[in-house]
């Protein structure tokens, strides 16, 4: 699939994400659901893995949660013998816009987010200055996944870690609807997978000459991979003057499409058919909201 139509898929994906969140923040029940889980102001805890101890070795580092939507799930604090420490964590996703007006809409205290895709990551940070990039569920979202963990590497120290930490095959579970395009998964030898229909990497032999990788299946069934920066990206795999000639193709395709007669119409109106849905959804208890999601997944 050309870079350019899977930009557009991920695009028509949009209003379902806005939706979601909208409505989680329109409603005090659902958003203190979301507090109540969000470990902000508490220590950074990661499945399957010691943050706080690979944290510590470092000076003051950055921390960069990629795809963050509005969570806040990781924790922003470095456990010292002082006690607990601020970390410096950036949140970062591509609906930074319409997230950020969701915050101001509700009035929710809650830190703004930095715009950024993880395939330009290297637009938010500069190489190899970051301790630990977090992308947890977020990954398979994204419109070139393999080309997000290269970005991540790339601004790593050497030394600093990807975390991944994902659903297995998602795509296949929810049948390739919204964002949901790519599946990862992890083989018989552990190795991390990336696929779809038409494409397939092996995360660990593409980056091999410049980062290790364990990858684990938690007890949950979530697959993590904890990727360690050893060398250099190889300019082959990550050329920034190529990404700024690309990403300012889709920027030109995306104008174009919306002078489109009826496209930024039709888009419109599949947000406020989705946000209707989710209106009625988390309005609904959250017993109820099972049984409602059991039902469906019936059919």
């Amino acid at each position: 699939m050309k870079q350019s139509d899977a930009f557009q898929q991920w695009v028509e994906g949009i209003p379902y994400e806005v939706a979601f969140w909208n409505n989680l923040y329109r409603w005090d029940s659902t958003f203190e659901g979301v507090i109540n889980w969000s470990r902000r102001g508490k220590s950074l805890e990661l499945e399957g893995w010691d943050a706080q101890q690979f944290l510590s070795t470092f000076n003051a580092p950055i921390v960069l949660d990629v795809g963050c939507g509005l969570t806040y799930a990781k924790g922003d604090q470095l456990i010292t013998p002082e006690g607990l420490r601020q970390l410096d964590v950036r949140y970062i996703d591509p609906l930074a816009f319409y997230y950020n007006e969701i915050i101001q809409h509700y009035h929710r205290d809650m830190p703004p987010i930095q715009f950024g895709m993880m395939e330009y990551l290297t637009a938010n940070a500069e190489p190899n200055t970051v301790a630990l990039v977090i992308i947890h569920n977020a990954l398979d979202h994204s419109a070139d996944p393999m080309k997000g963990i290269l970005n991540a590497i790339s601004i790593l120290k050497v030394g600093g870690c990807l975390y991944l930490n994902h659903h297995p095959n998602e795509a296949e579970a929810e049948h390739y609807k919204g964002f949901h395009q790519f599946n990862i998964c992890a083989d018989e030898e552990h190795h991390c997978i990336i696929w779809n229909k038409t494409q397939r990497f092996v995360v660990d032999d593409i980056i091999a000459p410049f980062a290790s990788i364990r990858t684990q299946i938690l007890e949950n069934g979530f697959v993590v991979s904890i990727i360690t920066k050893t060398g250099e990206v190889s300019k082959d795999l990550l050329d920034p003057l190529r990404d700024n000639q690309e990403l300012s193709q889709l920027l030109m395709v995306q104008t174009c499409n919306s002078l489109r007669p009826g496209y930024a119409l039709r888009l419109r109106m599949k947000y406020w058919w989705y946000n209707t849905i989710q209106f009625f959804v988390q309005s609904l208890s959250p017993k109820n909201r099972m049984r409602l999601r059991r039902l469906i997944y019936r059919k």
